[in-house]
């Protein structure tokens, strides 16, 4: 029996080599779930773009604009004298304000934050007589609040061509430089 013994020793050590040397059975991944399953979400769309009025500071950047506005028209003796009502009287200067920073909040695109009620750039200026000269005067004392204001240039130059397109022919007189 000693042979048998030998045997079965023998036969037990090449059956666990064979265990050893065979080839490592493959891991089972587990069963995805739902949420590795799903395709990934879209990714999110791009921000908005912020509109001019934002771009130039929202209305406190507007009213401090307006403020050195007012200071360089009623300097310019090209323009001053259609300011006169508003240099006599602070209340009409109060308003005047109030319309210039609402007009160009309009103007900058300022959406519900802008509440323009005075009468239309039409109506308000009717009979004035602005002409090309008077335009381009309030223009460049606009240009230099802007610039006084640190207003980035390209940001001042959307604004100023915005009143250009949207204003213009409405302030000026019919037939006088257009």
């Amino acid at each position: 029996m000693p042979g048998t013994r030998l045997r079965l020793l023998l036969t037990a050590v090449a059956v666990a080599a064979a265990f050893a040397c065979s080839p490592a059975k493959p891991p089972v991944d587990p069963e995805p779930s739902e949420a590795e399953s799903a395709p990934p979400p879209p990714p999110p769309p791009p921000a908005a773009t912020p509109s001019l009025y934002e771009r130039l500071g929202k209305r406190e950047a507007l009213d401090a604009v307006v403020d050195e506005l007012l200071g360089n028209v009623l300097a310019d003796n090209r323009i001053s004298k259609l300011f006169d009502k508003a240099k006599k009287d602070k209340d009409r200067a109060k308003q005047l304000h109030t319309r210039l920073v609402a007009e160009l909040c309009v103007v900058a695109a300022g959406g519900d934050e802008c509440a323009y009620d005075g009468k239309s750039m039409k109506d308000a200026h009717k009979g004035m007589n602005i002409g090309a000269a008077q335009w381009d005067a309030f223009v460049e004392d606009l240009t230099i609040a802007l610039k006084t204001r640190n207003i980035d240039d390209a940001i001042a130059t959307e604004l100023l061509h915005a009143l250009d397109q949207k204003t213009k022919a409405d302030v000026m007189a019919s037939g006088k430089g257009k």
